[in-house]
Formats: structure tokens, C-alpha cells, sequence
């Protein structure tokens, strides 16, 4: 009788969930509304711009080779992607105890002499701890937490570009 009652509680739960929506982050793939798109990367070999390519062909956007303006397909602007970091918190040394992180970059998408998404900045950011008994060990947290908010920041774009209304 138990069993059968746990068994019917999970049962419900699942299907609440999963009727709500609910999935876990990074599980599902975003599509994105194009077929073709052309990109216009102000540092095209950039780790960004790797995890951008990776995404479309993900959600099977093919990627022009080169830009062209007889093309029909939607040009997407990416610029100034940028990284500062700033002190937030001073320990009693009275040296910077805590950092905040912020990465940001500014996108446009047009298409045939029109904005399909307006120019706007997308930001990420994060804050983390400076262990100063462990500088190595801090600058590979850096790294680690730069290379998610860069996933972070791809993952924004994918949203917005799946966002837009054709």
C-alpha cells in the first residue's frame, strides 16, 4: 500500500513537472528561427566565437562562408566582447578579498535594411573569492569561471535569437 501511494506521488510529480515547463539547465537545444545566417565577428577566432559556431550548427543554422550583401540571409553583428574585472569586497590587509567579473558583448542582427534585433549589449556576470595562500590556484578559477560565462553569454544569444519574431 505504500509503494503504491509513493508510486503515485512520484507519478504526479513528474507530471506537474514536466507539464510546467521544467527541464534542466543545459539539456535542451535551442533552435534558433534561421535556416542560414551570416556572421559578422569582430574577433572571429575568438574562444566566443568558437562556442557561437558550435551552437548554431547545433540547432542546424548553416553558417555563411563569407558576408555578402545580395545574400538574403540575416547578418549578426557581434562586437566588443569584453571582460573587467573589479574589486568589491578588501580584506583586513586591506587588499581586494572579492571580485566582481563581468563579460559583455554588443549584438545586432539585421536583415534586407532592417533590424531584426535592435543593437543592445548582453552581460554576464560573477563574482568570486581571491585566496591569496593560493594565487595558482585562484587564476585557474578565473579561467573556469570565464569559460561559463562565456557558455552563459552563448546561451543568452541563442535565447534572444530564438526570441524574434519573423
Amino acid at each position: 500500500m505504500i509503494t503504491l501511494y509513493r508510486l503515485l506521488v512520484l507519478g504526479c510529480f513528474s507530471i506537474i513537472l514536466n507539464s510546467c515547463g521544467f527541464s534542466l539547465r543545459g539539456n535542451d537545444v535551442l533552435s534558433s528561427k534561421f535556416q542560414v545566417i551570416q556572421l559578422d565577428m569582430e574577433q572571429p577566432n575568438s574562444e566566443f566565437s568558437r562556442l557561437l559556431r558550435r551552437s548554431l550548427e547545433v540547432a542546424d543554422v548553416t553558417i555563411e562562408a563569407e558576408l555578402s550583401t545580395n545574400s538574403d540571409s540575416p547578418v549578426l553583428l557581434v562586437r566588443n566582447e569584453r571582460i573587467v574585472s573589479r574589486p568589491i569586497t578588501v580584506n583586513p590587509r586591506a587588499r581586494a578579498a572579492q571580485y566582481e567579473m563581468r563579460l559583455s558583448i554588443n549584438i545586432a542582427l539585421g536583415s534586407a535594411e532592417e533590424y531584426l534585433i535592435f543593437p543592445e549589449t548582453l552581460m554576464v556576470e560573477r563574482i568570486y573569492f581571491e585566496d591569496i595562500a593560493n594565487i595558482a590556484g585562484t587564476q585557474e578559477e578565473v579561467e573556469i569561471i570565464t569559460a561559463e560565462m562565456r557558455r552563459e553569454l552563448v546561451n543568452q544569444l541563442m535565447r534572444r535569437l530564438e526570441a524574434i519574431e519573423t
